[in-house]
């Protein structure tokens, strides 16, 4: 089984749908983690959200993970706060309607929403959407805003240790490209939301391989992720 991970996808569906073509992903065959933020930002959020919450639901290799910005759309939507707002919840929102038309599919896809974790495991990795505090605490959704810088303050035994041996695979900070450490494995490439030559990533663990969407040429590569190296961005 090949184990395929994506992030920070932000309503770019036909991006997405491009990279999983490119990489020949199979959903009964291989595995797929999607570590949060699939909307806000880009123009086809519903799209996005409605393919993954499929193949979630379909296939029992497929998982999700919550981001942010999912976040932000239960907070506004449960009159917690209106961060939402500043983020283009009115593009987002028409998208999500307009995909999501039949009666109680709206409902439907907010209590998906409610129902994804802040973490997963595997026998290998640990997908978290921005990283989290150690300890870690499954009930602290700051874990979802967490900043890169500290989410790296931690020595990379540290991580090891928090996640017995296996790797953080995250998203949340853009960066110029997929960055191994030792202990992390960044994925954000900035779609939708870098202004500099954004991109998007479906990392390929099985061969240690990132398969990238360059926004800016329209082209998809696939590279060798580096191992034991860091982002000087």
């Amino acid at each position: 089984m090949r184990k395929f991970v994506i992030s920070d996808i932000h309503g770019s569906y036909r991006e997405m749908m491009q990279l999983f073509e490119h990489a020949a992903f199979d959903p009964e065959t291989d595995q797929l983690v999607v570590v949060g933020d699939m909307m806000n930002r880009g123009p086809d959020s519903g799209p996005v959200l409605k393919e993954i919450k499929r193949l979630h639901e379909t296939y029992e290799n497929v998982h999700v993970t919550i981001g942010n910005h999912e976040e932000m759309m239960l907070w506004y939507i449960g009159n917690i706060l209106d961060m939402w707002l500043q983020f283009g919840a009115k593009e987002a929102a028409d998208s999500i309607n307009e995909t999501f038309s039949e009666p109680g599919e709206v409902a439907d896809l907010l209590e998906w929403l409610r129902t994804l974790p802040m973490r997963w495991d595997d026998d290998e990795y640990v997908y978290s959407h921005a990283g989290f505090e150690i300890p870690y605490g499954d009930t602290n959704r700051e874990n979802l805003w967490m900043k890169r810088k500290d989410l790296y303050r931690y020595s990379k035994q540290q991580i090891l240790d928090e996640t017995g041996g296996k790797t953080l695979v995250h998203g949340h900070t853009p960066i110029a490209a997929v960055t191994f450490d030792g202990a992390r494995l960044a994925i954000d490439l900035g779609a939708q939301v870098v202004s500099k030559r954004p991109k998007l990533a479906l990392v390929e663990l099985t061969e240690f391989l990132a398969h990238v969407y360059d926004f800016d040429q329209e082209t998809i590569t696939t590279e060798p992720i580096k191992r034991g190296t860091r982002s000087r961005r």
